[in-house]
């Protein structure tokens, strides 16, 4: 399904050809500053982590049984369908009617191109009137300065903060439907 096009990017539906690029984008340092999970440094960790996501992929994001899969994902593409980014959703939250959005623009060469703005705001809507959720949340370092300027110009709002271990503050923001 295609979700959003213009003259530069498409937004679609996942594809399983789509690991390489999203396993790529989590072990990517510069991508992951803000985010307190330790990347592998060495071939076996390396192994190891990519056996992880390889499997939750398969489990978690591509099953045939819809009930498992966990995530939801918009995929940012060029006119060529080269990968730039995704937009995921996730810990949805059925009884509550919420779920968790994190959104990684993975090709350097397309920041600060306004295609983040785009994406969150398609996977936003698309999120409100097409499943029965709520409430969208980000969780993200206090030192991402982009990402709480983007969600905040896309109408979210902070509701809280936390620090995980010890030493790493996070800010929640989020956004409520606007039935309510």
């Amino acid at each position: 399904m295609i979700y959003y096009q213009n003259n530069e990017i498409v937004i679609r539906d996942i594809c399983s050809s789509d690991v390489i690029n999203l396993f790529s984008w989590q072990i990517d340092k510069e991508l992951n500053k803000h985010d307190p999970r330790p990347i592998p440094n060495n071939s076996k960790g390396l192994i190891e982590e990519c056996m992880d996501y390889c499997h939750r992929f398969d489990t978690e994001i591509m099953s045939e049984n819809i009930e498992d899969i966990e995530y939801k994902y918009f995929i940012i593409t060029d006119y060529e369908d080269n990968a730039i980014g995704f937009v995921n959703f996730f810990g949805i939250d059925k009884l509550k009617k919420q779920g968790e959005m994190g959104i990684s623009v993975g090709d350097k060469r397309y920041w600060h191109k306004g295609i983040a703005y785009t994406a969150i705001k398609t996977a936003t809507d698309y999120i409100f009137n097409n499943m029965d959720i709520d409430r969208i949340y980000i969780e993200t370092g206090e030192c991402n300065n982009p990402a709480l300027r983007l969600f905040e110009k896309l109408d979210f709002k902070k509701c809280g903060e936390y620090i995980e271990d010890e030493d790493f503050k996070f800010i929640v923001m989020e956004k409520v439907s606007s039935r309510f």
